[in-house]
């Protein structure tokens, strides 16, 4: 982390002079940042990046010459640099962030689309000065042996048999990659429903479920008001949207609420968690991950007191050790597991309490 006498210091790359001009007035409006270079495409930022050593990166990705994928991977293997994503709100920009996180981004905010009100940039700024704080604590050496992850060649199995155990996955900064990592080792021999909470904005969401989906032997979706959890399914909780589940005649089924932010976010993990130590909580294990706050703490706790088992992610492996830390000091973990422990963690858990309901796997 910076020295409090220094500033924060920041590089922003994007091809529109005037979204640059945007970004620096912004910034610049905390005294502890500062902007100390610009960039129009991917090879000025790479360029950049060696010779001003900035402690923050703010990326484009639809860029000329050198778009941002590509100058994130350069970067990220040459000289690695915490980066936040500025992202158009649309289906290609929403895709080309996946793409982002997995090259080694880790976070994201949404350009702000058509002709932003005073409001809207006002939060606008709000939320940029918070991420490039946090991101400038990010140690280098966690940035550094990012996995990459090819998606399935083999037909997944189908089947509408209802989930018998249940895991919630909980996220924030650095989420997206981590969790890459994580539903890429989970069994899908196991009937167990899975449901993630990653803090991202509306759309990103939708592209997030569906690299998921290609990464991982469970079908991971985007949850959908009315679907019920079945075996063998992930449901990523939409951005914008709470993810809530209930009890309908004996299934357990995803209602959707736009209620006020919970912890400055929405979706927020405590919402779900709580949910769900209402209705399974003694047949779910949680794990939460690398992520500024504390959200998924509180509720880590109510699933905890229903018979629930919780994983917290360690500080070694998490890119900021904020939500897994407030979970431990709340004592409610019962174990701390690295990024590579955790999905065996989840698998084994799951097993257990299958056989503690005397369920058997698929074979």
């Amino acid at each position: 982390m910076p020295l409090k006498d220094n500033k924060v210091r920041v590089l922003i790359v994007d091809d529109s002079r005037l979204m640059r001009t945007v970004l620096k007035k912004a910034l610049e409006k905390d005294p502890s940042i500062e902007v100390v270079g610009e960039a129009k495409n991917g090879e000025e930022a790479v360029r950049l990046t060696h010779e001003l050593s900035p402690d923050v990166i703010i990326m484009d990705v639809v860029m000329p010459r050198m778009d941002g994928i590509t100058a994130i991977r350069k970067i990220m293997s040459e000289k690695p640099t915490p980066i936040l994503v500025f992202s158009s709100i649309t289906q290609q920009g929403a895709k080309a962030t996946i793409e982002a996180f997995e090259a080694g981004a880790l976070e994201v905010i949404p350009k702000p689309g058509g002709m932003p009100t005073v409001l809207d940039l006002g939060e606008l700024e709000k939320e940029l000065i918070r991420k490039v704080k946090t991101l400038a604590t990010v140690g280098r050496i966690k940035l550094i042996a990012r996995t990459t992850l090819r998606s399935l060649s083999k037909k997944k199995k189908e089947t509408r048999q209802y989930a018998q155990v249940f895991s919630v996955l909980a996220a924030s900064t650095g989420g997206p990659q981590t969790l890459m990592s994580v539903v890429s080792r989970l069994s899908a021999k196991i009937p167990a429903g899975y449901l993630v909470v990653q803090h991202m904005p509306p759309l990103f969401t939708k592209s997030f479920a569906d690299r998921l989906n290609s990464i991982s032997e469970i079908n991971f979706k985007e949850a959908s008001e009315g679907d019920e959890v079945l075996a063998g399914h992930g449901y990523v909780a939409p951005g914008g949207y709470h993810m809530v589940v209930r009890m309908r005649k004996g299934k357990l089924v995803i209602e959707l609420d736009r209620g006020p932010k919970v912890h400055g976010v929405r979706p927020a993990a405590d919402v779900t968690l709580k949910s769900v130590a209402e209705t399974v909580g003694r047949h779910t294990v949680v794990a939460v991950f690398t992520g500024m706050g504390c959200d998924g703490a509180e509720g880590s706790c109510l699933v905890r007191r229903a018979g629930g088992y919780i994983i917290a992610q360690d500080e070694k492996t998490s890119i900021v050790w904020g939500m897994p830390r407030c979970v431990i000091e709340k004592g409610c973990a019962d174990k701390v597991l690295s990024l590579h422990q955790i999905p065996f963690e989840i698998n084994k858990v799951l097993m257990k309490k299958l056989r503690e309901k005397q369920v058997s796997v698929y074979v």
